[in-house]
């Protein structure tokens, strides 16, 4: 699963210049690979230089923050679409067509009822 994405990746124009993909700690992340990045692994602070230590303490927990905001999205749309605990077509197209149809529903509602784990975490004020 992994080698497939990192092929993807490495290709020009795939993502914008200065974007990234946030992963899991357990996704294998090769050295000169920019384009994933994940959280540390436990013990890996220590490893680090004092002086980066607080910076890079903040951007791994930036990386745990944006992926727990993803995962909390991704499975809050099982919830309100049942259809998602059926089996899905075999064909990757119409695969791929109900998924985007289900998660681009899921996304307006939402944005509509504006009720959402994600605003209610990083966005407690509004």
């Amino acid at each position: 699963m992994s080698r497939p994405l990192i092929e993807l990746l490495r290709k020009p124009g795939v993502l914008a210049p200065g974007v990234c993909v946030a992963a899991d700690t357990a996704f294998p992340v090769k050295d000169g690979n920019r384009s994933i990045v994940t959280p540390l692994k436990s013990g890996d602070i220590d490893k680090t230089s004092p002086v980066l230590r607080a910076a890079v303490e903040r951007v791994s927990n930036a990386i745990t923050s944006l992926r727990q905001a993803a995962e909390w999205g991704m499975g809050s749309a099982p919830i309100v679409y049942r259809t998602l605990g059926l089996p899905l077509p075999y064909s990757p197209t119409v695969r791929a067509r109900r998924l985007s149809t289900i998660y681009r529903l899921y996304i307006y509602r939402v944005r509509s009822t504006g009720i959402s784990q994600i605003r209610s975490v990083f966005q407690p004020n509004n």
